[in-house]
């Protein structure tokens, strides 16, 4: 029997688990004999701690550009139009070379994050309930969590394995393996299914999730409760376009969060106690992304200003285009933030820099998202309301407001949501949804990002990892819709 290579881990390495304490090391729980961590409610708090761990600072790819989420959150901004990335690392997410392919790091290296995230929460659900004793509200919590977060990784995978929904549903095309119980180096590899049985895990997911976490207090904002994963079933319905819930998730998740306000958005984004973030990850001196590599996502973005006392560090990698530069009003606030640099003829952006000690936090989810999500499932509804909200964002923003109706309007919000999210992983899976192409005009680097790829490009989807096809007897290396692998080829090769 096969094992699977590269999808489950199978308790090879120690689980470090992080706690409001400080930092765990506990067994590992990736295997069914791993159980004798579940004795108690506080080992398994422990083991989810260490998932938590791992959503921050797991290195996926042995690179410092494939250490935690918020790595990915770079990478899915420089695939898309607005940003430039100069030398550094995530240059070749950038120009597309390639990285997209089964045999190339990358793919392998998010495929492998995901699923040891998912077996390990798997060993959470499976085992918590079954822990004598303790109060049931506690077991209930962490199981929520442990849901909640492996929806998040479910929905991640569909993502960045598949093209969008709602070209992927009707074709009934493959979707990813679905593991719901923890699984050893004995567990033989699953089928990839399709991908509405896939969008079903996800939301059977979320949805078992938002009922445990109903009156769940978190302690820290890089816990999921039941305002994330309300949250993060707007952001699934509005992949599905559905329209009704996408609105209603959003209106429920954002309530008791205000919106950011402009002192706020001019405070560098690296504060977790900001009232608007819903969903942070946090760090500390030992903990940093920077002190891991000096890789991290402040250490990319170009910011020559001084802040708070002095210079900070950076690699100076990450700025902005111009024709993105040009899309803000004059008395925008974010616009304002963009500044030209004549010397080296770039426009560089200060929405995000680290602390003076390193320890800048990582906004997730944030309610003026939710905003922007409400406003365009309602602008799809027709309903007024849609162009009333994105007229309250921009007066707050000091951006001009419009009256747009229909398809200019959904267009326009749009925009904002570029504008108001940039750097916060939105612009390339925002354009994959919405079937638009690649399209870079202006100063991109003529060296490597004056691409252009069309909409329904099969480079917008990783193929499965060759390695997980050579170890798993239920994925096979056929092209689809002969099989199980997906195409890559040039970029004009697109889903007809």
């Amino acid at each position: 029997m096969k094992k699977i290579l590269t999808a489950i881990v199978a308790g090879a390495t120690l689980m470090t688990a992080v706690s409001c304490e400080g930092f765990l090391t506990t067994n590992p729980t990736s295997s069914v004999s791993d159980a004798s961590v579940f004795l108690t409610t506080q080992g398994a708090e422990a083991a989810l701690s260490g998932c938590y761990n791992l959503l921050s600072f797991g290195n996926y790819g042995g690179r410092p550009d494939t250490q935690g989420y918020a790595s990915q959150i770079m990478t899915f901004d420089v695939d898309g139009e607005d940003l430039i990335v100069w030398g550094g690392w995530y240059g070749y997410d950038y120009n597309h070379w390639g990285h997209q392919r089964g045999d190339i790091f990358k793919s392998t290296g998010l495929w492998r994050y995901y699923y040891s995230l998912i077996n390990n929460l798997n060993s959470v659900i499976y085992y918590t309930p079954k822990i004598d004793g303790g109060l049931d509200s506690d077991k209930d919590a962490i199981v929520g969590q442990a849901l909640a977060m492996r929806g998040w990784a479910y929905f991640n995978l569909a993502q960045l394995y598949q093209h969008t929904y709602a070209l992927s549903a009707p074709r009934q095309m493959p979707g990813v393996p679905i593991y719901t119980e923890p699984s050893s180096d004995q567990t033989e590899g699953k089928g990839r299914g399709t991908i509405n049985e896939t969008f079903d895990q996800i939301l059977d997911d979320l949805k078992k999730a938002e009922s445990l976490l109903d009156g769940y207090s978190r302690t820290q904002k890089n816990h999921f409760d039941k305002s994330v994963v309300e949250g993060l079933l707007a952001r699934v319905y509005l992949v599905m376009n559905d329209w009704d819930n996408a609105a209603s998730y959003a209106s429920k998740a954002r309530a008791g969060y205000p919106l950011t306000t402009n002192d706020q958005w001019n405070a560098g984004f690296n504060d977790a106690g900001t009232s608007s973030w819903m969903w942070a990850m946090l760090t500390d001196t030992e903990h940093t992304l920077e002190a891991n590599g000096d890789y991290g996502p402040f250490a990319m973005w170009a910011n020559w200003k001084t802040r708070n006392g002095g210079d900070l560090w950076s690699f100076n990698c990450f700025y902005v285009n111009d024709k993105f530069a040009n899309l803000f009003d004059e008395d925008d606030i974010r616009g304002k933030q963009i500044y030209w640099k004549s010397d080296i003829a770039l426009h560089c952006s200060e929405k995000f820099y680290d602390t003076p000690t390193l320890e800048g936090d990582f906004v997730f989810m944030r309610a003026d998202e939710m905003l922007l999500i409400e406003a365009e499932a309602l602008a799809h509804k027709n309903d007024p309301k849609g162009l009333q909200l994105l007229n309250d964002l921009r007066t707050m923003r000091g951006a001009k407001t419009t009256n747009s109706t229909g398809q200019s309007l959904l267009d326009e919000i749009l925009i904002e949501r570029r504008k108001e999210l940039y750097g916060e992983g939105f612009a390339w899976l925002d354009m994959i949804r919405c079937q638009k192409p690649l399209v870079r005009g202006g100063n991109h680097a003529n060296f490597s990002g004056d691409v252009q790829i069309p909409a329904r490009s099969w480079r917008f989807v990783y193929q499965i990892p060759t390695g997980e096809i050579l170890n798993n007897p239920n994925i096979n290396s056929d092209i689809w819709p002969d099989g199980d692998q997906n195409p890559f080829g040039s970029y004009d090769l697109v889903l007809e």
